[in-house]
C-alpha cells in the first residue's frame, strides 16, 4: 500500500525508524520503508541496524548523489504506488502518523498530501534556525491550504509514485532545490494539494552561520529556476517581489544598496539570530545578485 522513503546523510535516524515500526505494527495495511545513505562518514552503521531490526530495507549511495537523486532512487526501489518521504532528521508528532497517511490514501482522491512540521518546545533564544521554523514553518494545515502551493516541504510529504516521476523523471540540475521545484510543478501542473494536520517534529537545527549559507542558496536557486525553466513561479513571494522591483527600475538600485548593508544583516543574524526580516532581505539580495 505504501512506500515510506527516507534519504540520509550524516544523520542518526534510528529513533524515527524505531517509532515507524511501532506505529506500522499497529495497522493492518502493508507498509514498507526504505533508507537509502547517500554516502555518509557518519552513522551508516546504526542506522542499518536498526533497519535491521525492523525489517526495513537499507542500502547506500557508492558516492554522494544529493537529495533529489536520493529521492528518485529511493521512488524506483519501492513497491508500492504511494510514497511517503520522511528527512531523516525529522520524528512523527502523533502515534497516528502514519495511520492518518494510509486512511488518506484510502478515503482520498488527491494524489499529494503535506503533513506539515513542527518545532519541539525548547529554549533557544538566538537560534536562527529554529526561529525561523517556528515563525515560517509551523503553520496549520487550514492555513497552509489557503495558499496551497506555498509551505511544501519535502521533509514529510505523501505522494503518488506516478505523480512522483512525472515531476522528476527529466529533473537533471541540481542547483535547483527540491522543495521549491516541488511545488512549482505541482502549480504548473494545476494539480491539487491537500495540506494535513499531520506533523513532524524538525530536529535538525544548523547554527546560525550554516543558515545564513543555506539562505544564499536558497536565493540563487530561486533565481536561476526562475531564469531557466517554464515552471509557474509566480505563488513564491520572492519572485513576485523581484517582478514589482523590476516593472518599477528598483532592482539594481535595492542590489547596490543590499551589497552595503549585506555584511552588516549577516553579522546580526550570526550572533542574535534576529530579526527575521534581514533573513528576507538577504534571500532577495542573493536572488537580485543571481539574476
Amino acid at each position: 500500500m505504501l512506500s515510506i522513503c527516507i534519504p540520509t546523510y550524516n544523520t542518526d535516524c534510528s529513533a524515527l525508524l524505531d517509532i515507524l515500526a511501532k506505529q506500522i505494527a499497529q495497522i493492518e495495511e502493508t507498509v514498507e520503508v526504505l533508507v537509502c545513505d547517500d554516502f555518509s562518514t557518519d552513522y551508516v552503521r546504526k542506522n542499518q541496524e536498526a533497519c535491521e531490526r525492523n525489517g526495513f530495507s537499507f542500502f547506500e549511495n557508492t558516492s554522494n548523489l544529493g537529495c533529489i537523486s536520493t529521492r528518485i532512487k529511493l521512488a524506483k526501489k519501492s513497491s508500492f504506488n504511494w510514497l511517503l518521504f520522511v528527512d531523516a532528521d525529522m520524528l512523527p508528532k502523533t502515534d497516528e502518523y502514519v495511520i492518518q497517511y494510509t486512511n488518506f490514501i484510502t478515503f482520498n482522491k488527491a494524489d499529494i498530501a503535506i503533513g506539515g512540521c513542527c518545532y519541539a518546545n525548547e529554549i533557544k533564544p538566538f537560534n536562527l534556525r529554529l526561529r525561523y521554523g517556528r515563525n515560517r514553518e509551523e503553520i496549520s494545515a487550514e492555513k497552509r491550504q489557503l495558499n496551497p502551493y506555498n509551505s511544501i516541504l519535502f521533509g514529510n510529504v505523501l505522494i503518488k509514485k506516478q505523480l512522483f516521476n512525472v515531476v522528476f523523471d527529466n529533473f537533471k540540475d541540481k542547483a535547483y532545490g527540491e522543495d521549491i521545484y516541488l511545488s512549482s510543478s505541482l502549480k504548473s501542473l494545476n494539480k491539487k494539494v491537500v495540506h494535513l494536520q499531520n506533523e513532524a517534529y524538525h530536529l535538525g537545527l544548523e547554527n546560525n552561520r550554516e543558515f545564513v549559507k543555506k539562505i544564499q542558496k536558497s536565493g540563487e536557486m530561486h533565481a536561476k529556476l526562475d531564469s531557466n525553466s517554464s515552471l509557474n513561479l509566480y505563488h513564491i513571494k520572492l519572485v513576485r517581489t523581484y517582478s514589482l522591483l523590476k516593472r518599477y527600475k528598483l532592482n539594481n538600485p535595492l542590489k547596490l544598496a543590499l551589497t552595503i548593508t549585506s555584511p552588516f544583516l549577516k553579522t546580526v543574524l550570526y550572533v542574535f539570530g534576529a530579526p527575521i526580516l534581514f533573513v528576507d532581505l538577504l534571500r532577495l539580495f542573493y536572488f537580485l545578485k543571481a539574476k
